[in-house]
């Protein structure tokens, strides 16, 4: 029996406020310091089932963290998608101008037709400030 995990198994069931019937009862036997066969017995039985119930709610954590890394995943990606459009508004010196002067903009913008040339000049225009500030930015 290991008597550091029994301890801090006592420990932990005593701050509860509602333990239950198998708690309760290790809780009594283990304040006996010379054990019948027969509440030895016991508490091995309720030391194994309360290991058991250990070993699952790990195993609920282990997979409930798998079920969240990909939303998490997820939350990352956008994230990290969010803040590189916030380093354009940065770079084009458009970083202190009104969220709401911001977005009429976008909004005027997103209404050019996707095929419309200027699209295209933008893009041109835009690789090429970013391939500088690439260039300033490892020197």
């Amino acid at each position: 029996m290991n008597n550091e995990w029994l301890f801090e198994k006592i420990t932990y069931i005593s701050a509860l406020k509602n333990p239950n019937d198998a708690q309760k009862l290790l809780l009594e036997l283990a304040k006996i310091q010379y054990r019948t066969p027969d509440q030895e017995k016991k508490i091995n039985a309720l030391i194994k089932a309360e290991k058991a119930i250990d070993r699952a709610n790990k195993q609920k954590v282990a997979v409930r963290k798998l079920l969240n890394a990909e939303k998490e995943a997820e939350r990352k990606a956008r994230t990290r998608h969010l803040i590189q459009l916030g380093a354009l508004f940065e770079i084009a010196n458009l970083d202190k101008r009104d969220p709401a002067e911001l977005l009429g903009v976008l909004l005027k913008t997103a209404e050019i037709d996707p095929n419309d040339m200027k699209w295209e000049i933008w893009k041109d225009l835009g690789q090429a400030v970013l391939n500088h500030n690439k260039k300033k930015n490892r020197v």
